[in-house]
């Protein structure tokens, strides 16, 4: 990913200031991604936590709350975000640094000296240019037996703003996300991983009111080839005539790494 872009998806998140009360669908995937961390860490709590892509907080903050004796390494790209996770998390009883960090490019001279017990983070990864070699970077952090638990998006997701644009001749954003297969085949070689899926209706009045649902969470930034389509309304007016929600197909992944 070229530093424009990444200085763009950076720019896009900084400005989303409202993006808590937009986020429905971060939201829920981050109480289910918190959920089956808690579960998975039920006999040994992780001490040393790096969230990368943290957004305003929503995840970091469930997993104070499941474990405030940890040590929290909370970052994103986007400086305004890391602020807004640092003003969220401030009162809250855990060691908590906060940070601008590339999860596609982490910071070894960060880890603690044994390696992180847990790397996470919701909704980042369709962002990411090449999650193969960002997973190997990432789970070279991780103590022997650490975990890297994350969400993102796969394929399959909005497909009615797709289905409208493509009905009405018009070019589509939306990014090509991954299929399960194609996410398993980017876990590193050691360790073992597994990823699940889930569908997730999020109900929308019309097509503008999605359009700018996204741009309000800072995620409106089109697929690399993208140019704006003239005929957008068209798709607008198919998609208000044929839908009231979009769909949602988010994947949660598992990585333990080899002791």
């Amino acid at each position: 990913m070229t530093n424009h872009r990444k200085a763009t998806i950076a720019a896009r998140f900084d400005a989303a200031h409202h993006y808590e009360q937009a986020a429905s669908i971060q939201k829920r995937c981050a109480t289910t991604l918190a959920s089956w961390i808690r579960k998975e860490h039920r006999t040994e709590k992780p001490k040393h936590i790096l969230e990368f892509g943290c957004g305003t907080g929503l995840l970091s903050r469930a997993l104070i709350e499941a474990f405030p004796q940890g040590h929290y390494h909370l970052t994103d790209i986007a400086p305004a975000m890391v602020e807004r996770t640092r003003h969220h998390c401030a009162a809250l009883p855990a060691h908590i640094r906060c940070y601008v960090m590339d999860g596609e490019a982490p910071h070894p001279h960060q880890a603690p000296p044994e390696g992180f017990d847990l790397i996470t983070s919701n909704l980042c990864l369709q962002w990411f240019e090449d999650r193969a070699r960002a997973f190997q970077a990432l789970t070279q952090l991780l103590r022997p037996g650490g975990r890297l638990m994350v969400s993102t998006l796969q394929a399959g997701s909005l497909h009615q703003w797709r289905e409208s644009c493509h009905a009405t001749a018009t070019a589509c954003g939306v990014p090509d996300y991954p299929t399960l297969t194609q996410l398993e085949q980017d876990w590193p070689a050691h360790g073992r991983g597994v990823w699940r899926g889930e569908a997730m209706q999020d109900p929308t009045p019309s097509a503008r009111d999605f359009l700018q649902g996204l741009r309000r969470i800072g995620a409106s930034l089109p697929r690399h080839t993208h140019r704006p389509a003239a005929q957008l309304r068209k798709a607008m007016r198919y998609f208000d005539a044929h839908y009231d929600h979009v769909t949602y197909h988010a994947a949660f992944g598992l990585f333990q790494k080899g002791v």
